[in-house]
């Protein structure tokens, strides 16, 4: 395998536009990139995804499907909206959840957002969100998490793992091992969690090491200091965190995939050679180019090239061991043969519009806005 398709096929590309265009096709065509993102910027009608995703498909071998993926978690974070369902935030459901004792509305819920991917060909969801919501002062976590509890998080969780899982649907916990008690956001710094290791046992790591046991597709890195675990790297660049503690101590044999590597946790902070060779020795899986920016609006950025090459170049080198990046490519070919084709076997037929904001999914809109009133 030449080294760019090798550097290529552990990565997740964003791009610009809705529609497969000449672009588009010559970075598949010679970099054979692993899958691809969609943001708000690549999103509008039903229609128009299902195209797009269809377009994308074709330009890969039948038995090898990229992933393609997205950032649905309801409420603030959601690139797909109406005519979508617009399901409520992680923090709606969880409380929902603890207050009823039933998590029969959040595996309605998560059953919506399986159903409405895959109709129209997205196969991998960076969802559901492990983070335990412990700090007021956290920007960016707060609604996104299910709760302040480990044990609620880890019970939320583990049902809509179980539900996208179920129909052919990747799941990816995210952000290992715990972005909860930040009070600085890591697309724009690199922010500390000043824990110690009883306290990340107790609070942070509990919803992963459930996740992981459960057979969680995919688990997504945090670009966050954790000093009590590694004090000199954030947990996508140490092999402590994710080797170490991940795969070794926690027995997790699924993808890592890297949290967004133009954030500016990472990306200024490290050269892009010790971004990769760090990166893929800790033991990820699958970087995110991405671009987007918080809102997924933003245009694409030259970042996830440059990282490109610069993997390639080290491949190329002896740098970056070709078998170790091998490794990662034949785990994710495992990773998709044990849960998409789920998608046929639970896919309804039908024109998109019977199968998108349908009034079945949205009386479950309304059925957790009810519940929500009532509590």
């Amino acid at each position: 395998m030449q080294a760019r398709h090798l550097a290529g096929g552990v990565f997740i590309l964003g791009f610009d536009g809705v529609a497969m265009g000449p672009a588009l096709a010559r970075t598949i065509e010679h970099w054979r990139p692993g899958g691809f993102i969609l943001f708000r910027r690549n999103v509008g009608t039903p229609e128009q995804v299902a195209q797009l995703c269809a377009d994308i498909r074709a330009r890969y071998p039948a038995g090898e499907p990229p992933l393609i993926s997205v950032d649905q978690e309801g409420g603030r974070v959601a690139r797909l909206r109406a005519p979508f369902t617009e399901l409520p935030s992680a923090r709606v459901l969880g409380s929902l959840a603890e207050r009823s004792g039933s998590f029969e509305l959040v595996e309605r819920a998560a059953t919506v957002t399986a159903r409405e991917l895959t109709a129209v060909g997205i196969n991998f969801n960076f969802a559901p969100v492990l983070d335990v919501d412990s700090n007021p002062a956290n920007p960016i976590i707060g609604d996104r998490a299910y709760g302040g509890t480990p044990e609620l998080v880890s019970a939320v969780a583990r049902r809509v793992i179980d539900i996208y899982q179920r129909h052919g649907l990747l799941a990816c916990g995210k952000h290992f091992p715990g972005h909860g008690d930040t009070d600085t956001d890591s697309h724009s710094e690199l922010p500390r969690v000043r824990r110690d290791r009883e306290s990340l046992e107790d609070i942070e790591l509990p919803p992963f090491r459930d996740a992981a046991e459960s057979g969680v597709a995919a688990i997504m890195t945090a670009h966050v200091l954790y000093p009590a675990l590694d004090p000199d790297w954030p947990a996508t660049l140490s092999a402590r965190i994710l080797n170490d503690l991940l795969r070794q101590e926690m027995g997790y044999d699924g993808l890592i995939v890297t949290d967004n590597m133009e954030m500016r946790g990472v990306w200024g902070r490290y050269t892009p050679s010790e971004l990769t060779r760090r990166a893929v020795e800790a033991g990820c899986d699958l970087f995110i180019g991405g671009g987007g920016g918080i809102d997924g609006r933003r245009p694409q950025t030259a970042i996830q090239f440059e990282l490109m090459e610069t993997l390639t170049r080290q491949i190329e080198s002896g740098e970056v061991d070709a078998n170790r990046l091998q490794s990662s490519l034949d785990r994710i070919r495992r990773v998709k043969a044990a849960i998409l084709p789920q998608a046929a076997a639970s896919s309804e037929t039908g024109e998109l519009s019977d199968l998108i904001g349908t009034p079945t999914h949205q009386a479950v809109v309304e059925a957790l806005a009810q519940a929500a009133a009532q509590v």
